[in-house]
């Protein structure tokens, strides 16, 4: 419309210059016609003082001319009528040249040239004369020697008696002067203010009409940004082609929308399941402060940490079901515990297992003995003892911790397959730990290295088969006890039989005896102290029968 391209904030500014050139152009003008107005004033004020100071004078020039020789006030007066002579004198020259009044301590300019030439001339003519009689009876003495008055005296004062009433004439003509002068300005200054209200309102109005068409019609484009938000139609984009704020708002809004739509896509996906494809398109121009797409990322991520987290926990629960399964039914195989670690080895997609239980069949002799290995969908018949003291299997065993490896020594273990040798990237070592007992170790070999998830699901898993095989212990060692329990029985009543035909044999000789001598009497003394001691010995044998028969009740009780 005017030719040239503003932005928005710059019109602005632009509009606020101009508001700021009028107040300060109109201040300035208004504050020049005060001025001049003032001083004309101030002007006017310094002429009516000069009446004054002329009424002043005709009246002190009376006293002084008056005053008889004995009068103590004639040199008063005469100080007085010198001091308005000096005070009329100092404003004539105010009033010719401009400047300070000694009187008002006003400043003002001189007297303007329209003035000057008639009304102020006339003024200091008649002034010069009045002045110089003034003067005259001030400076001349009032009488001669011969006591007589001075006739120069008397002149002068007739002079200003004459001329009093043309002085004031003079000054009161000047002040009219002055006052109409003061009404010409005074109406020149109204003709210019109207001027510059003119000029305000035409400047007010071509204003307006800009800021119309450069902010508010800019402005209330962007209203469409309401009805595609209350619609929530993010599709399309809003039309705005001006490079200015407004089409910086325009283009971060439409990048909003883009932004927004690629937010919806990706929340879609997600909703679907889709975390590991779900890509969030954004489109910024810093990334690093987007944080919608910074959220929506991290939401992935969380969401899909807990995903991988629900699927690191229901792979351990799936195992543990497993698990508990096969110690339940397989627990009386010949082969449990190839059935153990072949299905552990394959449940972890490892490469190579082993399954080292303590052998304490001999306490003299103990050791950790490998019941059971698997490695490449092959059993291995293997014969291997490890000593408690050798090995990591041993230190494992003492420690009752796990161990796990990613740089594995060479040759500590190799991983065979029908395609030779190698050597494994992780091997992972877990005692078979119940409370503080320690049952073996299982040792698990990979290519791969194990998650820390898998790790904790072996360790849960050696409770479970500790617990297993401390079961299968104690009910081999009840076993034990029970067998024991009835061969001790066994041979309890077989000494128990024979007493009894010793007892019976006893008595009979008792009998015999009785029917002998003194001799006969010594002995049977002797034989019944042997038949008490005997006695004495079953009742023990008894007494041992019953604590066997609880032990076996409290074994089998706790196995129950």
């Amino acid at each position: 419309m005017f030719g040239f391209k503003l932005t928005i904030r710059n019109n602005i500014f632009l509009q606020l210059f101009v508001i700021a050139a009028l107040i300060t152009g109109n201040y300035i003008v208004v504050l020049w016609y005060d001025q001049d107005l003032s001083e004309v004033e101030k002007t006017v004020d310094l002429v009516d003082r000069n009446g004054t100071y002329a009424q002043q004078i005709a009246l002190y020039a009376g006293h002084v001319t008056q005053s008889d020789e004995e009068r103590s006030t004639a040199k008063e007066d005469k100080s007085r009528l010198n001091d308005a002579i000096n005070h009329f004198e100092d404003i004539m020259q105010v009033l010719k040249k401009g400047g300070v009044s000694p009187e008002t301590r006003v400043n003002i300019g001189a007297i303007p040239a329209e003035l000057s030439a008639g009304y102020f001339v006339a003024l200091e003519r008649e002034w010069l004369k009045y002045k110089k009689n003034a003067e005259d009876i001030v400076e001349k003495n009032l009488y001669l020697s011969d006591k007589t008055r001075n006739p120069a005296v008397l002149v002068a004062y007739e002079y200003i008696k004459k001329n009093s009433e043309m002085l004031l004439n003079r000054n009161r003509a000047l002040g009219d002067a002055y006052l109409a002068y003061f009404d010409k300005k005074q109406a020149s200054r109204d003709g210019v203010l109207q001027v510059i209200y003119l000029v305000n309102m035409v400047l007010v109005v071509l204003m307006v009409i800009y800021i119309i068409y450069n902010v508010v019609r800019p402005i209330s484009k962007l209203n469409e940004i309401e009805s595609i938000v209350r619609e929530g139609n993010f599709a399309r984009d809003i039309d705005y082609k001006r490079d200015d704020e407004l089409g910086k708002v325009a283009k971060s809004i439409n990048q909003l929308f883009t932004n927004l739509r690629g937010a919806s896509d990706f929340i879609r996906s997600i909703g679907e399941g889709k975390l590991d494809t779900a890509d969030l398109k954004l489109t910024t121009d810093n990334n690093n402060n987007d944080r919608l797409g910074a959220a929506l990322l991290d939401m992935r991520d969380k969401m899909s940490q807990v995903a991988e987290a629900d699927r690191q926990r229901n792979w351990a629960s799936e195992g543990l079901a497993k698990f508990a399964d096969i110690f339940r039914t397989s627990n009386q195989a010949e082969d449990f515990t190839y059935i153990i670690i072949s299905n552990l080895v394959k449940y972890l997609d490892a490469n190579q297992g082993g399954l080292f239980i303590v052998n304490d069949a001999e306490k003299e002799d103990v050791y950790l003995e490998l019941v059971a290995s698997y490695a490449y969908e092959k059993r291995k018949f293997l014969v291997k003892r490890i000593e408690l003291s050798e090995g990591l299997i041993g230190e494992t065993f003492r420690e009752g911790g796990t161990v796990y490896m990613t740089e594995v020594p060479d040759n500590y273990v190799n991983i065979t397959s029908g395609l030779g040798e190698a050597n494994p990237k992780s091997v992972l070592l877990v005692p078979l730990k119940l409370n503080e007992d320690i049952y073996g170790v299982v040792e698990l070999a990979s290519f791969r290295e194990f998650e820390p998830y898998q790790i904790d699901f072996v360790e849960k898993l050696g409770e479970s088969i500790a617990s297993t095989f401390a079961s299968v212990k104690n009910a081999e060692q009840t076993q034990k006890l029970l067998k024991e329990s009835l061969l001790l029985q066994e041979q309890m009543q077989a000494q128990e039989e024979e007493m009894r035909q010793n007892l019976e044999e006893l008595m009979a000789a008792q009998e015999e005896l009785q029917r002998s001598n003194v001799t006969i009497v010594d002995q049977k003394e002797k034989l019944e102290q042997e038949l008490a001691d005997a006695q004495a010995y079953i009742e023990s044998l008894e007494e041992e029968k019953r604590v066997l028969q609880d032990k076996i009740s409290q074994i089998i009780t706790s196995n129950g």
